[in-house]
């Protein structure tokens, strides 16, 4: 993957998407601000999973992400019904490894077989829910910076881990679910 080791993450921020927004959407910055990936829903949502995105159940739904880099698919994040591994693979399906929340603050990194090779924040330095505005707009930026030298594939995984954060910590789209990072400031 093509990403630097340092990256903002930012996302919409404010009532209308709080309240109405059902699909998954990141963009990704460099630390100058040139934008270079994006993280959107493949595929349509249909009723059901729409409406219970637009609630606290919202994390327990499926997500099948696909992260771009200008128009071509690099990496495909996806996480099934309920609280399982969120699993990463490459565009064309061939397995990277997981990640699984451990704890209230905890994330592994799991290879393709599902051994543990770190935790997040063994890897990484990242903060989220900085609130700033980008191109007139509110949005939540979060900060990562991996560490040098993290090998292959921890650094995809920590990335992948960041860029679906929501997705991993189990809160999804809901934004208003109550927790001290989901409110808007």
């Amino acid at each position: 993957m093509t990403l630097p080791d340092t990256l903002l993450i930012e996302q919409p921020w404010g009532a209308g998407r709080h309240l109405f927004g059902t699909r998954y959407r990141i963009d990704v910055y460099t630390e100058h601000g040139a934008q270079v990936a994006q993280v959107t829903d493949r595929g349509l949502l249909g009723p059901l999973r729409k409406a219970l995105r637009a609630t606290g159940f919202s994390g327990r739904t499926t997500f099948d992400l696909v992260v771009t880099q200008g128009r071509q698919p690099i990496l495909r994040i996806r996480k099934g019904p309920g609280r399982p591994p969120t699993t990463v693979s490459y565009p064309d399906g061939r397995p990277i490894g997981s990640l699984r929340k451990e704890g209230r603050a905890h994330y592994a990194l799991l290879d393709a077989a599902g051994q543990r090779l770190c935790h997040f924040g063994d890897v990484v330095g990242f903060s989220t829910g900085s609130i700033t505005k980008r191109d007139g707009r509110r949005v939540r930026q979060d900060l990562l910076r991996v560490r040098p030298g993290v090998p292959e594939p921890v650094r995809t995984l920590a990335i992948a881990t960041a860029l679906a954060f929501d997705v991993v910590r189990g809160t999804g789209t809901a934004h208003t679910s109550g927790g001290v990072l989901d409110f808007p400031a």
